[in-house]
């Protein structure tokens, strides 16, 4: 027997009304074998960045074949685009506002579509919904195997959300903080590859830079002994670094939130500095 489709779900949409269970129905309806996982309703509402932090997260450890829709879509209603992206680990089903880039933004064999064709929506289409009356029937349509071409034409042109680049010099790694998560830890685009590159065995820290959003002073982390704290227990005193599940920098403060302590959130600094450089 085939393995049945495979559609995960990633909203803002929350639990407490019935807006998510609607588009599971009408997969189920379009395609009754279609396994559908909630893999999140619980994106802050119209937060782009961090739907496509979630996804990006989830998107990598399921099968390839899988179909992943994610409807955080605060421009639902105006001109912007529904779009599919296709790619060698699976396909990605969603507005055209940014939500599906971070997890596709290393793809290999990366078609974006526009999604244009009427025969494959909830008619009419409303101006609220469209999670419902448009990308649930596309996904549910994708399962059952049509093919992505009947949906419509190739673009090349998708908005692209913002991953900003961690910018080395002869003894730091500027970066910023990319997403505050649900704990508060400030997750950062500084990768440990970078970081092993600049530093190899030598000592160095993590410092959170004073910024107009963030409470006066600085906040330097050191890494003492190893390079980063292996876990949170681990981490002493009151702010931390560790390397995070997707190989990134992230502070955190154990059993709190680091984003209150330190008064950081998206967009502030994080500097990487080599231990006794610079002051």
């Amino acid at each position: 027997m085939p393995p049945r489709p495979l559609i995960t779900l990633t909203t803002d949409f929350g639990t407490a009304d019935g807006t998510v269970a609607a588009m599971i129905g009408v997969i189920k309806s379009i395609c009754p074998d279609a396994e559908v996982i909630g893999v999140n309703s619980g994106i802050p509402a119209h937060d782009v960045p961090r739907g496509a932090w979630a996804l990006c997260q989830s998107a990598p450890f399921y099968p390839k074949d899988a179909i992943h829709l994610a409807v955080v879509d605060p421009g639902v209603g105006s001109s912007r685009r529904a779009v599919m992206a296709t790619t060698d680990h699976g396909t990605f089903v969603g507005p055209d506002n940014g939500v599906l880039t971070w997890a596709t933004r290393e793809s290999s064999g990366l078609v974006w579509r526009a999604l244009e064709n009427p025969a494959y929506r909830i008619a009419p289409l409303g101006v609220t919904f469209d999670g419902r009356d448009l990308f649930a029937p596309v996904a549910a349509h994708l399962a059952a195997g049509v093919d992505p071409a009947m949906f419509g034409p190739e673009i090349t042109n998708p908005v692209i959300l913002r991953w900003p680049q961690p910018q080395r010099g002869d003894d730091t790694i500027e970066g910023e903080v990319l997403i505050v998560d649900h704990f508060g830890n400030l997750i950062s685009n500084v990768p440990l590859t970078m970081v092993a590159d600049l530093c190899g065995e030598r000592a160095f820290q993590v410092i959170l830079p004073a910024a107009h959003s963030a409470v006066p002073g600085r906040h330097r982390i050191a890494t003492d002994p190893a390079p980063f704290a292996r876990s949170y227990e681990d981490i002493r005193g009151r702010l931390g670094a560790v390397i995070n599940g997707a190989g990134l920098i992230e502070i955190a403060c154990r059993q709190g939130s680091a984003a209150a302590q330190s008064g950081r959130g998206r967009g502030d600094r994080v500097v990487v500095r080599l231990q006794g450089a610079g002051k």
